[in-house]
């Protein structure tokens, strides 16, 4: 398996902006968690982000974001995000 991608920052547009507010998810948190050492894993098969990022906003909360790419390596666009489920929390320990 190949390693996960760096992801250094994300690209927000109204759909996924959206999205993340109908789980009470706001984009400020979302960017929090690019610097609160995330777990980057590999999303379930079938699933349309390749990969989602795991991690805490500033205030600890978890969340988690599955992404897709942009045409920037390094930049990656937010589907939606939720607070984790225990399963994806446990993936942080």
């Amino acid at each position: 398996m190949s390693r996960p991608p760096r992801v250094a920052d994300f690209v927000f547009d109204d759909e996924n902006v959206d999205k993340m507010w109908e789980h009470g998810i706001r984009q400020e948190q979302v960017r929090q968690v690019l610097d609160n050492r995330p777990a980057i894993v590999v999303n379930r098969k079938g699933r349309r982000g390749l990969y989602m990022i795991i991690g805490r906003d500033n205030g600890g909360a978890c969340i988690t974001v599955p992404i897709e790419p942009t045409a920037d390596v390094l930049v990656w666009r937010p589907i939606t995000a939720w607070p984790c489920k225990e399963s994806e929390e446990a993936r942080l320990r």
